[in-house]
């Protein structure tokens, strides 16, 4: 009640009705309501800046409260329903979140964050249509503004629509030149469209400015690698991870590359990492660290892990081939002759669980056993020189000229080591057998 009227009586007055008080009572009346006006409008930015502090320091519950009395006191105070939105989003209060972003569009429908952080509630939706056009918004109504082009290359980028990522990637670049995250992802793009050289320059680009952007060497490593430049793309997979760039597949992509170039102290450490941080019951990792530690005569330690992989893969053929070499290697022949057994239970064509089994049979000179095992090794493996070796010399203990010849010969066709030397005691000049 102010002058014995109350201000919604006022409101209803006519004009003429002001003319009734004496100006000092008009002049008082517009002062206090202004003051009024800016007193809530203040107590509202009070709350909207409580609401902001909270949100900054991740206590969505206790903001929400404040958005929502800044909204009570100013019901057109848009950011505030965008930020209350993105608190109930953070609680997983999805439904609530969209809800105050559909209203702070009602309240400025030209409302930028508005646009963007709906977007982003679409993407997570997987409304991928509703996503991009939201984000086109936020894109028309700030043109200038790099963060949405980045949202949308991205989302691009994940519909492999290169063209349109490519064309945003280049307007980043524009409002952000050389930004070194967008050179990476521009040649990301590149890679996918197989423009190589320029997916080559601009990883090398942000190479040559920043010495500790591991994810450009990650890359580029992969491109190398993509072209067979094996010794190079090491080197960038081992100047990434110096810099803590770590994932999966960059452990991955250099231990089978150092295992190619027999850098087996490599392979081993990166195999490690794999298999106590990311993949601990991957027998197939289990299986190549196996045959790094054979590879260096650490058979123990091999055999270790061909036990990994097949109790995590209980038919693994390859680790139990490779755990019978290891044992033959250190005189565990009887127990290799288990593993032999196992992988033709597994598969009856393995050639080399034949080869293997018929080998061990030879040396204990049960000659028979030995010629079926090496006839089915050669059957279902005739790409093994071992395997007609030792037939060879079987049929030359047998006295067949001829089958040890064509054998021994076999054997050489195939670069078996010892098989020329061999062929030439037993088949030439008729100079007698082994």
């Amino acid at each position: 009640m102010i002058f014995g009227t109350t201000l919604n009586s006022l409101e209803k007055f006519p004009i003429f009705a002001y003319q009734s008080f004496p100006m000092k009572q008009i002049i008082f009346l517009v002062a206090l309501i202004f003051s009024i006006t800016v007193s809530a409008q203040q107590s509202a930015n009070d709350f909207y800046d409580a609401g902001t502090a909270k949100l900054n320091a991740k206590d969505y519950a206790g903001a929400i409260p404040m958005f929502t009395k800044c909204i009570e006191i100013s019901p057109y105070y848009y950011e505030a329903y965008v930020d209350r939105g993105r608190c109930q989003f953070a609680l997983g209060k999805k439904d609530l979140a969209l809800a105050d972003y559909n209203l702070a569009l009602t309240k400025k429908k030209d409302f930028y964050f508005a646009f963007y952080y709906r977007a982003l509630w679409y993407k997570d939706a997987k409304q991928m249509k509703e996503a991009l056009a939201d984000i086109t918004q936020a894109v028309n109504i700030r043109p200038k503004a790099a963060d949405p082009y980045i949202l949308r290359a991205a989302w691009y980028a994940e519909q492999n629509n290169n063209d349109a990522a490519l064309a945003d990637y280049n307007k980043i670049l524009e409002i952000r030149p050389d930004d070194p995250a967008t050179l990476v992802s521009r040649g990301k793009i590149y890679f996918n469209k197989d423009m190589q050289e320029q997916a080559f320059n601009d990883f090398s680009k942000v190479i040559d400015k920043n010495k500790t952007f591991g994810e450009a060497y990650y890359w580029r490593g992969i491109l190398l690698e993509k072209l067979e430049r094996y010794p190079v793309a090491i080197e960038d997979y081992t100047a990434a991870i110096a810099t803590k760039f770590s994932n999966e597949d960059i452990y991955r992509r250099r231990y089978k590359l150092c295992m190619d170039a027999k850098q087996f102290e490599t392979a081993i450490s990166d195999l490690t990492i794999l298999l106590t941080t990311f993949a601990p019951k991957d027998a197939l990792l289990w299986n190549a660290r196996g045959l790094c530690y054979a590879a260096t005569n650490q058979h123990e330690l091999a055999i270790a892990d061909y036990n990994k992989a097949v109790l995590n893969n209980r038919d693994f053929e390859d680790a139990y081939i490779n755990r019978a070499d290891s044992k033959v290697a250190t005189n565990k022949e009887a127990s290799a002759l288990t593993d032999y057994n196992k992988i033709i239970l597994i598969n009856p064509k393995n050639g080399y669980a034949w080869e293997g089994r018929g080998i061990y049979y030879f040396k204990k000179k049960n000659y028979t056993a030995a010629l079926e095992d090496l006839d089915k090794a050669v059957k279902f493996s005739p790409e093994s020189g071992r395997a007609y070796f030792y037939r060879g010399v079987l049929k030359d203990q047998a006295g067949d000229k001829k089958g040890t010849c064509e054998d021994l010969q076999k054997a050489v066709d195939l670069k078996y080591e010892g098989a020329a030397e061999a062929k030439k005691r037993a088949c030439g000049d008729d100079k007698g057998s082994f």
